[in-house]
């Protein structure tokens, strides 16, 4: 089974080399599934048996204007490269974060997330798409979040409002036929997990890897 983890930074891991897949990779290993599962993507970093995977970091879902806190890269535009070079069978998606920091069309993202999603089962030919909702981000740190722009209050109800339209897309997609199933990664984490406000601190990420594994073998590997 070919597996591709896509997303942001947190895919990426950012600050920890390898992230969640770290954790996850060590607990394929050890629950028998090595030889069963393959990670694939078009970038590699992580002291994992299958580093392959597709985190980019600061990319939100779309491309962001430059008029618009800098700007920056969408995941979508990266979708020839990697399914010209990758099939997975399933990816687990996590993406949204960078679209909150630049506070840019909230109110579409849910639109510009379907979209994406639609892509991707077209990419894959088909398959499994997880897609996750986003974990907390605490505004008291100003390491990635601009105070003059959040407050605990405003972010958290951001991050809320996000994540209904994360539940409402994979029930549209469901719908439309598509296997598209909610990773509620929300649930995982709390703001003590965080190591700057954004990212997990290393425990965090391993919480993240040990979700990760029991989704994947309750929903998929043991099926």
């Amino acid at each position: 089974m070919k597996i591709m983890c896509f997303g942001d930074s947190i895919t990426d891991g950012f600050w920890l080399e390898g992230g969640y897949r770290t954790t996850l990779c060590r607990l394929l290993e050890n629950g028998g599934y090595r030889d069963k599962v393959e990670f694939v993507g078009v970038n590699y970093s992580g002291d994992c048996y299958s580093n392959a995977h597709c985190g980019f970091s600061s990319f939100s879902i779309d491309n962001i204007p430059e008029s618009i806190t800098g700007g920056r890269a969408g995941i979508s535009s990266q979708l020839e490269r990697i399914f010209s070079q990758c099939k997975p069978d399933v990816t687990l998606l996590q993406i949204g974060t960078n679209d909150i920091l630049s506070r840019y069309k909230l109110s579409d993202a849910g639109i510009r997330l379907q979209t994406l999603a639609k892509n991707i089962f077209l990419g894959m030919g088909g398959g499994t798409l997880f897609i996750a909702t986003l974990p907390c981000m605490d505004a008291e740190d100003n390491t990635f979040i601009p105070g003059e722009f959040f407050d605990t209050d405003s972010m958290d109800k951001l991050v809320c409002e996000y994540n209904n339209r994360v539940r409402a897309v994979v029930s549209y997609l469901k719908l439309l036929g598509y296997d598209a199933r909610l990773a509620d990664v929300h649930s995982v984490l709390t703001k003590s997990d965080l190591h700057d406000g954004v990212h997990p601190s290393e425990e965090g990420f391993a919480k993240l890897g040990r979700f990760w594994y029991e989704t994947l073998k309750k929903e998929i590997l043991d099926k």
